[in-house]
């Protein structure tokens, strides 16, 4: 299952994004500050990192030399605001982010972004095989 970790300060979009996520068939999670994110390294490896822009006590574009620089994650990371298009286009230059979703786009942009940048979840869902039976078989 593909591993996504959002990191937002607001608590609200947190929680909807990670459950919109889960409910995509991601294994999501969040966390809220640079100690939480710290804490979910720990936890494995993400295929992709969504992180807002603006946060109280750091911001995303400066987060991304902290994750492959200092910690060696490998994932995509995905800048997340609701500034101009632009802006974020030259943060996402400028950092050496993979990308950026506009959080204007709701949930659906975010769907649509992860899956673009990292592909559908595999769903665990059984299937069933039917043959008809053989004429062999009457």
């Amino acid at each position: 299952m593909s591993r996504v970790l959002v990191i937002d300060d607001s608590p609200m979009l947190l929680e909807l994004t990670v459950r919109a996520l889960t409910a995509a068939g991601y294994e999501a999670s969040g966390a809220q500050d640079l100690a939480a994110l710290d804490q979910k390294l720990t936890e494995g490896p993400f295929a992709l990192i969504l992180m807002d822009v603006n946060m109280p006590e750091m911001f995303g574009d400066d987060v991304v030399e902290y994750l492959r620089k200092q910690k060696g994650v490998t994932a995509k990371l995905v800048l997340y605001s609701d500034i101009s298009e632009q802006e974020l286009e030259a943060k996402v230059k400028n950092s050496g982010a993979d990308s950026y979703i506009l959080k204007s786009g709701g949930l659906e942009g975010v769907l649509g972004g992860v899956m673009g940048l990292i592909g559908a979840p595999a769903l665990n869902i059984p299937c069933l095989l039917y043959t008809s039976p053989s004429p062999r078989d009457a």
